[in-house]
């Protein structure tokens, strides 16, 4: 369970990066690095997800 809760909270931190508002901050010119690293956290931890379910389900 607690495999699951780690997976999940990687792909909802990396939502919170994709959505983050960095306009009108210092932070302006990094916005472009922070959506990247949010997209490719949403995809690593949601692939790992769905591979951890497919095994899982395949096991039983």
């Amino acid at each position: 369970m607690n495999k699951w809760l780690s997976l999940a909270g990687g792909l909802v931190g990396g939502y919170a990066l994709l959505k983050t508002p960095l306009d009108g901050t210092f932070l302006n010119g990094l916005n472009p690095l922070v959506d990247g690293i949010g997209l490719i956290a949403m995809l690593v931890f949601s692939g790992a997800l769905i591979y951890t379910g497919v095994r899982d389900w395949f096991q039983r």
